[in-house]
């Protein structure tokens, strides 16, 4: 949908992306003051970021789309034309987060700072995005349902595609992005503006917390995707770059963890086993080739897990691994599996209430390892504080 001004034509989805973009630092500018930072911070970092975030939002949609432009059309030099359409979202965060770093340098202000006051208003920004999808009338579209009751009482929820005398309706995804990221900015705020000492936050610790809500909400969402945008083969290239997002965050944070508690290095063992059990796991209910196959072979799956488990159990435990990075990494992972495997049995599936319930659960629990690390290294800080005051 186009519009004219002064004689220059223009796009619906491009005035709404700008207007995200001068909401979220609009919005970043007024935390940026809150939290103190020199004059100007915010608005180098807008200088930065819009270019930066461009390029990389180009960038890894040519990646994950290079067969098309250089097979397909033949055509690679159309990799450099942004202006035709063609964004991940996933890249554009990244080129955020580039820009907060270099920004941070710049300014000399502490990269933990402005990492928090640039990743909170990202909820704002990206309702806008989605609801930008929504007016192309391609980007954003669900899964077709045949749920006529439920259409004509919240018609919200659906698009209604009229084929002849055929009606079809189709979940509105961009509207439920747009919601939960709306969402997502209320609970950052909340995160952001959490008074007393014992609530009180590391800086960046907001961040990595609303990029882990950010990147487990969207595993779900994009996989009610049903608009073919950065597919590759079943998997949605988007939500692998999403999942990346609450493991980051996770990993960090363990190692953190393990820094306060002394934990010693045959932690790192365990995460190198933990995601082989996952796979041997995997292998047992869905094979990936002819020769990674345990479906007919689960006793060897089952000794395979078993004696894994033994060592965790035994020798790490030992050695003075800690169990909790241990069981953390665990449900994480465990979570990781649960997603993929209903992302590889959906197309067929005869129950989608089910599997997306059950892959909500699943990015519940991804969330949840490092939101529940987080608090426990919260409480830690604040009881360190009390002794050192007695002291």
């Amino acid at each position: 949908m186009t519009f004219t001004f002064l004689g220059i034509t223009g796009y619906q989805y491009g005035l709404i992306l700008a207007i995200s973009v001068l909401a979220y630092l609009c919005a970043a500018g007024i935390l940026g003051y809150v939290r103190r930072l020199p004059a100007g911070t915010v608005r180098v970092f807008g200088l930065i970021a819009l270019p930066v975030s461009l390029v990389f939002a180009r960038a890894v949609f040519c990646v994950v789309n290079w067969a098309y432009f250089t097979e397909t059309i033949s055509q690679p030099l159309r990799m450099l034309s942004f202006w035709d359409g063609g964004l991940s979202l996933v890249g554009a965060l990244c080129g955020v987060v580039l820009a907060a770093f270099l920004t941070a340098r710049v300014m000399k202000v502490r990269f933990g700072v402005l990492f928090d006051v640039t990743a909170v208003p990202l909820g704002l920004m990206i309702a806008g995005f989605r609801l930008a999808e929504g007016v192309t009338g391609q980007l954003g579209v669900g899964r077709q349902v045949e749920v006529d009751a439920l259409v004509e009482r919240l018609p919200v929820l659906f698009l209604t595609e009229q084929m002849g005398t055929l009606t079809l309706h189709r979940l509105a995804v961009f509207r439920y992005e747009a919601f939960v990221a709306l969402v997502l900015f209320a609970v950052a705020l909340w995160f952001f503006f959490a008074k007393g000492t014992r609530r009180k936050p590391r800086h960046g610790d907001v961040g990595m917390i609303v990029y882990a809500l950010l990147g487990s909400s969207q595993v779900l969402l994009e996989s009610l995707r049903d608009d073919g945008h950065m597919l590759l083969g079943f998997i949605r290239m988007q939500q692998l770059g999403f999942v990346l997002m609450p493991l980051l965050a996770l990993l960090v944070l363990s190692i953190r963890y393990g820094h306060i508690r002394e934990a010693k290095g045959a932690t790192v063992t365990a995460w190198v086993l933990l995601p082989l059990m996952a796979l041997i796991a995997l292998l047992m209910i869905h094979p990936i080739n002819h020769v990674l196959d345990l479906t007919n072979h689960r006793a060897v799956g089952f000794a395979c897990l078993a004696t894994l488990g033994v060592y965790m159990a035994l020798f790490l435990r030992v050695r003075g691994a800690n169990i909790r990075l241990i069981l953390t990494w665990l449900m994480a992972l465990v979570a990781v599996a649960g997603c993929v495997l209903v992302e590889f049995s959906i197309d067929g599936s005869d129950n989608l209430i089910r599997d997306y319930t059950g892959m909500a659960f699943c990015c519940a629990l991804l969330y949840f390892a490092p939101y529940t690390l987080w608090t426990s290294l919260k409480g830690r800080v604040y009881r360190e504080e009390s002794i050192t005051v007695r002291i």
